[in-house]
């Protein structure tokens, strides 16, 4: 059995496979030099019985081993050796290296990056200090609430919404946020998502809690607007509920109860939602349409939704799924893509999110490509509806200086001293396009 101490106990070992001589030379001098023991494999059958043998860290595989092809070494690695490090080599096309390392990531191995061929040793030397983590797998192992607990908590009030912000890129002004619900368990702490919103699901309780959030966020945006007059709210809606005929009276009631004006609510339906072809979908979507609110694609790009489907919703507009946003770095097949969404959205008349946005750069190419709005940890992570009213006074306020005009009082809706502690808890911070929104400047 694997120990994943032993492991992280071991020498800085690398294994070079490689048919060329010197290629294998060139790596392993560059190697040596960063203090790594060096093994070399220049066959398929001389690879296998080194990684049997043990003791590797990280390995570096040409794709083409003369007859062979690298990626036969796998199906072996993943068998003794999941921890070892990948680090790809090839003269092939920047898309065939993405592929195989799309390919060794959905297997469960570890890939630290890809090389082309004649390669520059720099890049090789960054490839070489970089040790990938299992997140993701650390993640999947958490052990979700059966449907009793998820009651009490919506019961006893665990259940709160926070809200992540959105960016205008053209301007950087915050223009909107998206409601989440999030889950503050007593005993276990915060409770991904992703854990409790399948269970709500399958139970019958994601009306009750879609209930709740809408409430939340009809209120919440109805106090932003105050600051913001073109604000508007997101919320997730569960496939579920697309087959309930009576979800639009829901909707309807809870906007008749506000003041919020046509289009100030978002309803953000998957992709894989539209492409599932759910009964009474198309009814349910097309009736929010007449009633002001408007629609969104979440996670385009992965519901495998046909055009035809698209052009007979009423959308009007598409989130990009943070998949192609947060490897648009390294990937330039990935940056094409964006490309070709934003073309298409924008001739249909709708308006582009980007999500999952976290550096600067992608923020700024994004812009500059025209995507509309932006969303990620770049402009601020989920936080509590005061955060977002302060943020939204604070920047009114500096408008008004500005100006020379005054600053509108503050008018913040109230929040539960319980909520409010939860938030405090919190390693939070807003931050946009121009930097980074200090404590003192969420302070009236």
């Amino acid at each position: 059995m694997f120990d994943s101490e032993e492991f992280r106990l071991r020498s800085r070992n690398l294994l070079i496979v490689d048919d060329e001589p010197i290629q294998r030379t060139i790596i392993g001098r560059v190697a040596e030099r960063l203090g790594w023991e060096v093994q070399e494999a220049s066959s398929l059958v001389e690879a296998k019985a080194r990684l049997r043998s043990g003791n590797i860290r990280t390995i570096v595989i040409d794709l083409c081993l003369g007859e062979e092809d690298g990626l036969a070494l796998l199906h072996l690695l993943r068998e003794v050796a999941p921890e070892v490090v990948v680090i790809f080599v090839s003269g092939a096309e920047k898309r065939v290296l993405a592929a195989c390392s799309r390919v060794a990531k959905g297997m469960g191995l570890l890939v630290a990056g890809t090389l082309r061929k004649p390669i520059e040793l720099r890049n090789l030397e960054m490839l070489l200090e970089i040790q990938p983590s299992r997140l993701a797998s650390q993640k999947s192992s958490a052990r979700a609430p059966t449907v009793a607990q998820f009651e009490r908590a919506l019961q006893n009030g665990e259940i709160y919404t926070a809200f992540q912000p959105t960016i205008d890129l053209s301007t950087g002004r915050l223009s909107g946020m998206e409601a989440l619900a999030r889950w503050r368990c007593p005993q276990r702490g915060e409770i991904p998502p992703s854990l409790f919103i399948p269970v709500a699901e399958q139970s019958g309780l994601i009306t009750p809690l879609t209930r709740q959030v809408l409430r939340e966020a009809i209120a919440a945006c109805e106090a932003c607007r105050y600051y913001e007059p073109e604000f508007s709210v997101a919320v997730n809606i569960s496939p579920a509920l697309l087959s309930n005929e009576l979800f639009p009276s829901t909707i309807d009631r809870a906007l008749a109860a506000s003041q919020l004006p046509h289009g100030a609510l978002v309803a953000e339906i998957t992709e894989s939602t539209i492409a599932s072809d759910l009964p009474l979908a198309n009814e349910v979507l097309t009736r929010l349409s007449i009633k002001g609110v408007r629609l969104s694609i979440d996670d385009f790009g992965t519901g495998h939704s046909s055009l035809l489907k698209l052009l007979r919703s009423p959308f009007t507009e598409l989130k990009i799924d943070r998949s192609f946003v947060e490897v648009c770095p390294t990937d330039p097949e990935a940056w094409k893509i964006i490309h070709s969404v934003l073309s298409l959205a924008h001739e249909l008349g709708m308006r582009v999110v980007a999500e999952g946005i976290e550096e600067r750069e992608i923020g700024d190419q994004l812009r500059d490509a025209g995507c509309d709005i932006g969303q990620g940890w770049l402009f601020g992570r989920p936080v509590l509806r005061d955060t977002i009213l302060r943020l939204l006074q604070s920047r009114a306020a500096a408008r008004a200086a500005q100006s020379g005009g005054s600053q509108r009082p503050d008018v913040r809706a109230p929040v539960s001293a319980r909520h409010q502690r939860l938030f405090d808890r919190r390693d939070v911070q807003l931050v946009d396009m121009n930097g980074p929104v200090r404590d003192q400047q969420l302070i009236e």
